[in-house]
């Protein structure tokens, strides 16, 4: 039986890109690894020059960056590829409500669900992570 925590993940995962083009099997694996953190208005998420050891997913509230509203998911490059957070992410001011995946989670993904790789891509691109 599948926890209703699990099932809430889940659902929370699959209404964020890149997740949304992944198959309910790969929401649920992901789902399973998923910690939900929460942080209390003005909260430091990461320092600026703090490499990330694990990937932000927002789920409810917002984060920012320098005044301005953080993206959806960060930091994709500081995560994957060890480099430093360029500047402070801060939890907005009504809180951020958030699923974490850790690094060695994020390098499993990766590897078992490609999309999530080519849609991570997508958005840095785009500039929305």
């Amino acid at each position: 039986m599948i926890a209703i925590d699990t099932v809430r993940k889940l659902l929370a995962l699959g209404a964020v890109k890149p997740f949304d083009v992944l198959t309910q099997s790969e929401l649920l694996l992901i789902a399973m690894h998923a910690l939900q953190r929460h942080y209390p208005p003005g909260a430091t998420v990461f320092a600026a020059g703090q490499v990330a050891d694990m990937l932000v997913i927002t789920i409810a509230g917002e984060a920012h960056v320098l005044g301005e509203r953080a993206p959806t998911i960060f930091d994709p490059s500081s995560a994957l590829f060890g480099l430093p957070v360029p500047d402070a992410i801060l939890a907005g001011p009504n809180g951020l409500e958030a699923l974490c995946l850790a690094k060695p989670h994020l390098f499993t993904i990766a590897r078992e669900c490609p999309d999530f790789v080519v849609g991570l891509v997508a958005l840095a691109t785009d500039g929305i992570a």
